[in-house]
């Protein structure tokens, strides 16, 4: 893998997506990427399959990274690219409960991984438009050979897995209440086992492997759908707390990195999903919400993933062009997080972290006033980047919103004053019940 600089994403994703540039990269690659493990490139069909592995008598091979939780299920990623039924693993996810696992999830062709964001030196002297022609050649060379190995992957791994269970006909199983989010999947089940594939067209192949009494029958998490509408609430409610400094926060939330691909609106919902106690995430979001193979998100259909999340969740959502800061307040006291999309600039981004590390220290610090000239300057404008971030938590009395990214080390919230976000925030989503 290769790392890119800010700058230049930036400026190929001004190129490609004039209106719509949504996301802006992260800083480093997930460690698995980067890992010189001894399991990378070894198929771990044997040990991942064994009846040891699912009665607990074994545990789990190699070196897994946390993820945080939903609901009482811990998430984890192997910190290694190995094998898995013949065919290389991009990512290999598992899920325990009470300590015990219920579920590894291995993705095998990732379209956000594949493309990520369009990044590569072009030649000098091209004008705009000679340009554009280039990266668009380019991306379409990409295209072919990833849909070339998604079809060999998928047909490949449909072979594997009904010779390994004997099922040549597997059970078709829908997820998912909403038109939006709904999803079939093609079941293998063989010794007490289920192997569930989940296939987008030319954007995911994922297997989960479960015990087949363990096979979820929504996106909710069980443990959240079998509490009444009333539970739910008074869960989410217990998770909002109150400093000694009067700031009322939301615990809990941990950022989903996004690595090198335009999916920060995908991984701000991502986060407040998990949070609601729904198992998708922002690869199925992008495959749901029509994301294209050109390294961007310029085409894709993202609004309706908002009101379909909250409904498989059980709640309601308002959409506002405007900041109303009462409403995204009642939203945070009821242990709702609200996602805002925003102008983006890094100057502030690095004013913002330097100001949560001296607030840590000295909470007597202020931000700059919002009053001054100079200071509503160095705001971004109307021709910044854009971007998505979730609201967490607020101080009253100083005028006050954190927030976090989706970015890897990001995950203590930030400051930022009201004003600030009124200005630059251009769409709010504040989940209700």
């Amino acid at each position: 893998m290769q790392f890119y600089s800010m700058k230049s994403a930036i400026l190929v994703a001004a190129i490609l997506q004039p209106t719509l540039a949504l996301a802006l990269p992260n800083s480093v690659f997930a460690p698995v990427f980067a890992a010189n493990s001894p399991l990378n490139g070894i198929d771990l069909t044997p040990q991942l399959t064994a009846a040891a592995l699912w009665d607990g008598s074994t545990e789990l091979p190699g070196t897994w990274g946390n993820e945080g939780s939903i609901a009482a299920a811990e998430i984890s990623h192997l910190v290694a690219r190995p094998k898995l039924f013949g065919r290389d693993v991009v990512l290999l996810r598992a899920v325990h409960r009470d300590g015990r696992l219920t579920a590894l999830d291995a993705t095998f062709a990732d379209a956000g991984s594949f493309f990520g964001y369009f990044d590569e030196a072009l030649p000098e002297g091209l004008d705009r438009r000679a340009q554009r022609k280039e990266i668009e050649l380019r991306v379409s060379k990409r295209q072919a050979e990833f849909s070339e190995m998604y079809v060999e992957t998928l047909e490949s791994l449909r072979d594997s897995l009904a010779r390994s269970t004997g099922s040549s006909k597997p059970r078709t199983t829908k997820l998912g209440h909403t038109r939006t989010l709904r999803a079939e999947t093609d079941d293998y089940a063989a010794g007490g086992l289920t192997f569930r594939l989940l296939a987008s067209d030319q954007r995911l192949i994922r297997v989960s492997i479960a015990r087949s009494t363990d096979l979820p029958e929504s996106w909710l998490d069980p443990e959240i759908a079998a509490l009444a509408p009333r539970e739910r609430l008074a869960r989410l409610q217990k998770s909002v707390v109150k400093s000694d400094d009067g700031t009322i926060s939301i615990e809990g939330l941990q950022p989903v990195p996004q690595g090198y691909r335009p999916y920060c609106g995908l991984n701000a919902l991502a986060v407040t999903a998990r949070h609601f106690g729904l198992n998708v995430d922002e690869d199925w979001l992008a495959a749901a919400g029509g994301f294209r193979n050109t390294g961007s998100a310029d085409g894709s259909n993202i609004l309706p993933l908002y009101p379909a999340v909250a409904a498989e969740a059980g709640l309601s959502l308002d959409r506002s062009s405007k900041f109303d800061e009462a409403a995204v307040r009642r939203s945070l006291a009821s242990g709702l997080p609200v996602v805002v999309w925003r102008r983006f600039s890094h100057e502030r981004d690095q004013l913002h972290t330097r100001f949560a590390r001296t607030y840590l220290e000295k909470q007597s610090a202020v931000l700059p006033e919002p009053s001054l000239a100079a200071e509503r300057a160095s705001w971004p404008g109307k021709d910044a980047p854009l971007h998505a971030s979730v609201l967490v938590g607020y101080h009253e009395e100083r005028g006050e919103f954190l927030f976090l990214e989706s970015w890897t080390g990001r995950d203590k919230p930030r400051r930022m004053r009201a004003e600030e976000l009124a200005f630059t925030t251009y769409l709010s989503f504040a989940f209700r019940p």
